[in-house]
């Protein structure tokens, strides 16, 4: 996915879970961050950042990048599916793609991906990473879980599958976060046992596009 032309700037404060602050050429702007993650690890003050020019709504600009020690990394978490999407589309990965529906709502919830009318996929965008290994997620998730329990229930009317996206380059295997949400994890385990995809996905980033670039292990306890 291309990713246009970007604006270098510095990370100055988070003030919600939507906005943050950045120093664009000595000006201080306040910007979209379309990520509820914690991202503690990446917005340091003083970080390089990458922004893009909005062309409506209250504020200019939305982060897209930020400069990591070993990666950059996309902080868009609204691009996991397309990035899938546009995967499988020149893969015929993991699932060879005859017809796409975005954002199926299905029972209560609100999915991201219905592929051929019968793989219900949840996608989640991945930024956490310690060591070699990218963990999912950075803040205890809820609706993580709900998705999770739901696709369990929707079993019966469609394949269900769970896709993590890292959107950095910097890791080896993925993880679901036992740290930082234990339920999620446990779920995500039985999900599994019942022989339901789950599969994990590294990117290469740069400055002008974001595409997954291989797959790699999902390692999960099974306590």
């Amino acid at each position: 996915m291309e990713l246009g032309n970007l604006i270098r700037a510095r990370f100055v404060q988070r003030l919600n879970r939507f906005v943050c602050k950045v120093d664009v050429n000595g000006s201080v702007d306040e910007v979209l961050i379309r990520n509820t993650g914690r991202l503690e690890e990446l917005l340091v003050e003083g970080r390089e950042v990458y922004l893009r020019r909005k062309d409506k709504g209250k504020y200019r600009y939305e982060m897209v990048l930020v400069r990591a020690e070993r990666s950059l990394v996309c902080v868009d978490s609204h691009m996991a599916p397309y990035l899938l999407l546009d995967h499988m589309r020149a893969e015929n990965y993991p699932w060879p793609l005859k017809s796409v529906r975005l954002e199926p709502k299905v029972g209560r919830s609100r999915f991201d991906i219905l592929v051929n009318d019968n793989i219900l996929v949840e996608t989640k965008s991945v930024n956490l990473v310690k060591g070699s290994k990218a963990l999912f997620p950075d803040a205890p998730t809820e609706r993580g879980r709900r998705h999770i329990r739901d696709l369990i229930g929707l079993s019966g009317r469609y394949t269900p599958a769970v896709v993590f996206v890292i959107q950095r380059e910097d890791a080896e295997v993925f993880s679901p976060n036992y740290d930082t949400d234990p339920e999620f994890g446990r779920a995500l385990e039985e999900f599994h046992r019942m022989g339901f995809t789950v599969k994990a996905f590294l990117c290469k980033v740069s400055l002008y596009e974001v595409r997954i670039w291989k797959e790699v292990p999902v390692v999960l306890n099974m306590s």
